[in-house]
């Protein structure tokens, strides 16, 4: 069991999103895995494609994937509460996060769709003719 580094829902696995936390450029120059549920990939997703970087809906604020500082955009996220099943919450991103959530969306739901993506089984398919 792993943890969503936004919601803190424990789940089995993560969605990997790479970021680059401006503290560890040197010691990671290619960046940090955090780890996303799939409720909050989705939630972040929509706030990158519905904000075309709009610079009316972001504010000041620290990014809590990369705890950048600067201009972040709020996204709405679901944290699991015992006495109350769900409480809705907004988490801030910056554009470079929220550039990486899209990355790792579109690679995710392609595995999703295509059966994991790797090719193996195309290949495997095609020795056999």
């Amino acid at each position: 069991m792993t943890d969503c580094d936004l919601c803190g829902r424990g789940i089995p696995t993560v969605i990997p999103v790479r970021v680059n936390p401006p503290l560890l450029k040197f010691a990671y120059p290619e960046g940090v895995w955090k780890g996303l549920c799939e409720t909050c990939l989705d939630s972040a997703q929509k706030v990158h494609m519905g904000n075309d970087k709009n610079e009316l809906s972001c504010r000041k604020g620290k990014c809590a994937l990369c705890q950048e500082k600067g201009r972040v955009f709020a996204v709405e996220i679901q944290i699991p509460d015992f006495s109350q099943g769900v409480v809705k919450k907004d988490k801030t991103l910056c554009s470079r996060c929220l550039k990486a959530v899209d990355e790792s969306y579109i690679k995710y739901k392609r595995e999703e769709i295509g059966g994991h993506g790797h090719g193996h089984e195309h290949e495997h398919e095609q020795s056999k003719h």
